[in-house]
């Protein structure tokens, strides 16, 4: 049976992205007897599309036609994900999830990023810079209550990076005065430090005659762009009287051919860029592949393809085989700022002027030493970086994923729920508060009696706290259609929520309890799926799921307008548990959890289930576990006690005392 994969990404976007996505849909597609592969294109950026017929663009319009015409999102549940796309952008799609993202330029990645690389069960990324700069962010960070807790990337990392295919070379009708050219290839912004390589270009050669090729563009490939930049380079070359040198712009949408006979254009010496990193430097690596000299600072995503090993007594060492620029490593320029992606205390390097325009002169005065070095770094890149053994590469990390996750479920009994027996399965107690809540009582009763194993397996177990509404008489026929499966109690008080849970835990007779809101809805095989899931893993006391998300009321599992939206939750750890509740709204737990742990504390009127899983994790060692697959639909009630910005003063004070109770204990610990 074939795995059930999509892919998520920029797939017809010119940009590096659009590349990415290209290359692992490639690599997948040569996997079709295991993946059964659908597409879903996000936009990206200011990068323009893939506009002209080709046998790759119309396999991914058919691809995406494929999933719209299985009803995309909304039906379809996949065994496998892989995402490209920033981090902070991943999502839970599949029950396995794989993140492929170019990484950072800088020497830090954003919190938001690890938190969300945490949700992945693996990350593919494309240098080895970009995996240095993931797994080295290890630092305090701020919790939801100002509170200080430590923060680092638990996923696994692979490396792939891009392979080499030769294309064929399509003429450019580049008409350059002089025979000693250089050429840049970056798009127009803060990062790629385009004014400044011409600037120094041009104060170093400004009495010689050489020219500079820039291949670039800003917004998209319009003209309005074309004429900006037109006049930003004219002014650039006004600030040098009498220059003999020659700038070249180069503006629009180049083929892989075209770009091919710039790289090998005789009269185009070296390829330059000035960037403060890169994920990868994808024109840094055609041109070294096609021979030609690169002149770059040494450092980020570059050094993995500009260097090679060389023999030196008898140990191997990687060399760089490119004039280097020197460079310092500052505090990222304001203007990059971006929130969530590009942070303020990160890092990344800044060329030295002067090491940049003596590299320039030597390039003329030395070229073929350079160009020997050139060949030699072109000979190591052929051999090792073929695009056929990229291809494999990256899928064989994918695949791997899928065996090892395989593996692990086999292990612990297997997370095939068909592999457990409906009759072998305990008692399911469902629990729950009702107090005010008619309006969703019909709805929420259709909910939790629809259940696959409800009349088999399941009771409901209602405390009544007193309600003004007519509750009582509304369950009265769901009572006589099931009058061993729903017990109904009533109070004459209120004595909140968690009182109320745990005189239904005390009455249930369930050896699994899961908590059920009134607000909320579950999938129809939600307790058959998580109890056959504690039931076949021993070792778990609490299993829980992302949960899809609305803001409108009596909404249903199957038909909703979440679009795909979740509530996000990690994966479980004690530091995880610090953070926030990752259990969330509808889990399922053993019952012996409160024969060790005792009850819900009633004092707190908010976060008292955190505080008891809390408790569970510290004092008994209880292990929890995230399915990733969505078995519920949270409702966002603004009435709710949780949800209701009126609450806010005493529910923060209420949290922040739990969090320093337990971050206490984790110190002590």
């Amino acid at each position: 049976m074939r795995v059930k994969t999509l892919l998520v990404g920029p797939f017809l976007s010119r940009s590096g992205y659009g590349r990415m996505a290209r290359f692992a849909l490639e690599s997948l597609s040569k996997h079709e007897d295991k993946l059964d592969l659908y597409l879903i294109d996000i936009p990206w950026g200011a990068s323009g599309k893939l506009w002209k017929d080709s046998e790759e663009r119309r396999r991914i319009i058919d691809l995406l036609r494929k999933t719209e015409m299985s009803g995309g999102l909304q039906r379809n549940q996949f065994d496998l994900s892989v995402q490209v796309t920033i981090p902070n952008e991943f999502k839970n799609f599949a029950k396995v999830n794989i993140g492929y993202t170019a990484g950072i330029e800088t020497n830090k990645v954003d919190p938001v990023w690890v938190q969300f690389g945490n949700m992945m069960n693996k990350l593919v990324v494309i240098s080895e810079h970009s995996k240095e700069s993931y797994e080295n962010t290890h630092e305090s960070v701020n919790d939801q209550f100002g509170n200080e807790v430590q923060l680092k990337l638990q996923t696994p990392v692979d490396v792939v990076n891009f392979g080499y295919t030769e294309v064929e070379t399509e003429d450019l009708e580049l008409d350059l005065k002089y025979d000693n050219n250089f050429l840049l290839v970056s798009q127009y912004g803060p990062r790629k430090n385009i004014d400044n390589a011409i600037s120094w270009f041009l104060e170093a050669m400004h009495d010689q005659e050489v020219g500079l090729v820039v291949k670039t563009h800003g917004r998209r490939n319009s003209r309005m762009d074309y004429d900006r930049l037109s006049e930003r380079f004219k002014s650039l070359k006004e600030n040098y009287k009498d220059c003999k040198c020659e700038l070249t712009l180069l503006h629009g949408s180049l083929t892989n051919g075209q770009m091919r006979s710039l790289y090998l254009n005789e009269k185009i010496k070296a390829l330059v860029n000035l960037s403060h990193g890169e994920g990868f430097g994808l024109p840094m690596f055609e041109a070294a592949c096609e021979g030609l000299p690169v002149i770059t600072p040494f450092w980020s995503g570059q050094c993995d393809f500009l260097s090679m090993p060389v023999n030196k007594g008898g140990r191997v060492k990687h060399k760089a085989m490119v004039p280097r620029v020197a460079y310092d490593l500052g505090p990222v320029s304001k203007d990059a700022l971006w929130e969530g992606v590009i942070r303020e205390d990160s890092m990344w390097c800044y060329p030295n002027k002067g090491s940049y325009m003596s590299r320039l002169n030597e390039m003329l005065k030395d070229y073929p030493r350079f160009k020997t070095q050139a060949k030699k770094l072109q000979a190591y890149l052929l051999e090792n970086f073929k695009e056929d053994d990229k291809l494999e590469e990256f899928s064989q990390s994918v695949l791997d994923t899928v065996s090892d996750m395989v593996k692990h479920s086999q292990k612990q009994a297997s997370f095939d729920y068909d592999l457990v027996s409906t009759d072998a399965l305990p008692k399911i107690s469902f629990i729950t508060s009702v107090y005010n809540g008619e309006e969703y009582f019909e709805g929420f009763m259709e909910d939790i009696t629809s259940q696959t194993i409800f009349k088999e397996k399941c009771e409901l177990i209602m405390v009544d706290c007193n309600s003004e509404q007519n509750e009582k008489e509304l369950v009265k026929p769901w009572i006589e259609k099931y009058p061993d499966n729903i017990k109904y109690i009533t109070l004459d008080k209120d004595p909140g929520i968690y009182a109320a849970w745990n005189i239904a835990i005390k009455e249930a007779n369930g050896e699994f309890i899961s908590n059920a809101n009134l607000d909320d809805r579950h999938s129809l095989e939600f307790a058959e799926k998580l109890g056959k899931f504690l039931f076949a893993h021993k070792d778990i006391d609490c299993a829980y799921t992302e949960n899809y998300q609305t803001f409108k009321p009596n909404e249903t599992f199957e038909n909703n307008s979440a679009n795909n939206k979740t509530y996000p939750v990690e994966e479980f750890s004690k530091e995880a548990m610090l953070r926030r509740n990752p259990l969330h709204c509808m889990p399922m737990w053993r019952r012996s959890l409160h024969d060790e742990n005792g009850y819900f504390l009633e004092d707190y009127r908010s976060a008292s289930d955190w505080e008891f899983w809390l408790r569970c994790c510290f004092e008994s060692g209880a292990k929890y576990k995230k399915l990733n697959e969505k078995l519920g639909l949270y409702y966002f009630n603004p009435k709710g006690i949780s949800t209701n910005s009126d609450n806010n003063n005493w529910k923060d004070k209420e949290e922040l005392e739990i969090f320093q109770k337990y971050k206490k204990r984790e110190s002590n610990e």
